[in-house]
């Protein structure tokens, strides 16, 4: 009995320290040297993909060559993390925007913020603070106080009355939505972290980020992640984790944000790829997410490094600064000191030049941070300015392909059996062969071919719950003069139809289903479950401006999710609708 006794108490020995272990890794208290590690494998990445052997020459090169396209937020990150010279890249931006016209109010802020991290002195900045600043709604707002907090004036905004705009932009739970009446994830951390450097200053500020981190943390799944337009993804978590760095708030040890033992973080890098980059909501590369998540870790090793804000450039031309500006007056001035510990001692028109401490790391940026679907949400943050071309939101079965490989592969081996009979014996020939045989497999695997009968095919759908109607119409269009040929008269591109509802149904399928019925051509840009339709019937947002774009209305009200993630019910009355002012005109 003593012996069986001794044996448990040595078991039991042996498995408290496991046991104690597996509590303690239940949240995992991330290091600077592991977040500096997370970074450095996507910057390994980004260096492999350009060919680039160090971080100065991918911003000579790879850099410069996707300057206004995909390089913004990494040029403003790298700026951020470490000294670089980016007389390159400043250069390559400025003529990518003498040549291109940039439609977007948003987009043209973005630029502006990159050059400030480049340290430029261009007069392309102001031109944007006095003309861009809320130009395109709530985020054109979100962005213009970034510019204003790195020292830039505005014709038409001071930062009082910028954040007194965005402040009437919220929502009564106490987010911020670009469109819709609750509260969207990614929109609501964006604007938390450009208020972000007026916690604690101004009364008014410190009451609303209270709020919508109280949401944000409401918001927060078990997995420590968050949904945005019904979707949990990388982006959203790395737009939260950017908006608690911006505030000082560490992500390891805030409890508010911390769900059964799961950070933001340790969801952000529940989407990490192998090769160091992060997948939006399922698997394979996502520029949106990797840029994202890049972006976002650099904010919190900001935070950890005690640098301030991510967005509080700290290359900003000295020549630029303005003289501090008066604070808010009026109900949004706190006169004292609130009960609140402020992000920041220093308000941001007083910032010094050189907020970067010498010991921080070297880091990259991830992609502009989204902004959410400004016309029609998408499930999922995409990326407006993405180069991707538009493919039209269909694609064939692809179940021939695997034939056509084996049929690629037999004629590869005839051929180099028929080499072999000729006595072309030189390793040169079959390398051609195979070659030739892997661009063909390649090729193949990246297309899809459908002949246009059996693209408009539509099955028949095996769980019938009802019916709905559905119309496209552009009216807001009919009286331009420049509108495309394939636009009708009346601005009808669709009349009232009934199509048939399966079950599970969304307005996605049934915008897809038309599109293959009646010919219409559909351009999504987003991803796979985050449709995002950026064109129907070669009718284009900002085609009509900044604000231009088509929106969808189910029964007479503009729905909160994307159209991917709307399921439908019986009765249903969609509208597919084009709006120049962002749904002011409809």
């Amino acid at each position: 009995m003593r012996n069986k006794l001794f044996a448990i108490l040595l078991c039991l020995s042996f498995l408290c320290p496991v046991l104690t272990a597996r509590a303690e890794s239940a949240q995992h208290p991330y290091t600077v040297a592991e977040v500096e590690s997370l970074c450095d494998g996507i910057v390994a990445y980004k260096k492999t993909a350009s060919g680039a052997s160090s971080v100065q020459q991918y911003i000579d090169n790879g850099l410069c060559a996707d300057a206004g396209t995909t390089a913004e937020f990494y040029a403003i990150t790298l700026s951020q993390s470490g000294y670089y010279d980016f007389s390159a890249y400043e250069k390559a931006l400025l003529a990518y925007l003498e040549r291109n016209e940039v439609y977007s109010a948003t987009t043209r802020e973005k630029y502006a913020l990159a050059l400030i991290a480049c340290g430029s002195g261009s007069e392309y900045i102001r031109r944007v603070c006095d003309s861009d600043i809320g130009a395109q709604g709530l985020m054109s707002l979100v962005f213009g106080l970034h510019l204003l907090n790195n020292g830039y004036t505005s014709a038409a905004y001071t930062v009082d009355t910028l954040i007194g705009a965005i402040l009437d932009c919220r929502l009564s739970e106490g987010g911020w939505a670009v469109i819709g009446s609750t509260g969207d994830v990614d929109v609501t951390a964006m604007t938390v972290q450009a208020l972000a450097p007026y916690y604690g200053l101004y009364s008014s500020v410190t009451a609303a980020i209270d709020s919508a981190l109280s949401l944000l943390s409401q918001r927060q799944l078990e997995s420590g992640g968050f949904r945005s337009m019904g979707v949990e993804n990388c982006e959203s978590a790395a737009q939260v984790l950017t908006a608690l760095s911006s505030l000082g708030v560490d992500q390891n040890t805030d409890a508010r944000f911390i769900k059964n033992g799961c950070t933001v973080l340790d969801a952000m890098l529940g989407y990490r790829n192998a090769d160091g980059t992060f997948a939006h909501a399922d698997s394979g590369f996502s520029e949106s997410a990797t840029t994202q998540a890049f972006y976002a870790m650099r904010a919190y090793l900001r935070m950890r490094y005690g640098q301030g804000a991510f967005y509080l450039l700290d290359r900003r031309d000295p020549d630029a600064l303005r003289a501090a500006q008066p604070a808010p007056t009026g109900s949004r001035q706190d006169p004292g000191p609130t009960d609140h510990a402020p992000a920041s001692t220093t308000a941001p028109a007083e910032a010094s030049t050189a907020d970067a401490s010498p010991a921080a790391p070297k880091q990259y940026a991830t992609d502009a941070p989204t902004e959410g679907a400004t016309f029609q949400p998408a499930d999922a943050p995409t990326d407006p300015e993405s180069p991707d071309e538009a493919a039209p939101a269909q694609s064939g079965s692809g179940s021939y392909k695997r034939y056509a490989i084996l049929a690629i592969l037999l004629a590869a081996a005839i051929l180099c059996a028929i080499l072999f009979l000729c006595k072309k014996r030189s390793f040169k020939h079959y390398l051609s062969v195979l070659i030739l045989a892997a661009a063909a497999i390649a090729f193949l695997l990246l297309t899809n071919f459908e002949s246009k009968e059996a693209y408009a095919q539509v099955g028949d759908k095996a769980s019938v719950t009802g019916s709905v109607t559905m119309t496209i119409r552009c009216d807001t269009v009919i009286d331009e003069d420049d509108k495309p040929s394939s636009i009708p008269d009346d601005g009808v591109i669709l009349p009232v139809t009934t199509f048939t509802l399966g079950e599970g149904e969304t307005a996605y399928d049934i915008l897809l289903e038309a599109s293959k019925r009646y010919d219409i051509r559909i351009d999504n840009r987003g991803g796979d479950g985050s449709a995002y339709i950026a064109g129907i019937q070669y009718l284009y947002e900002y085609d009509y401006g900044s604000l231009s774009g088509w929106m969808y209305r189910v029964n007479g009200a503009f729905p909160d999710v994307g159209c991917q993630g709307y399921a439908l019910s019986d009765g249903d009355v969609i509208e597919w609708l084009y709006t120049k002012e962002i749904g002011k005109d409809l």
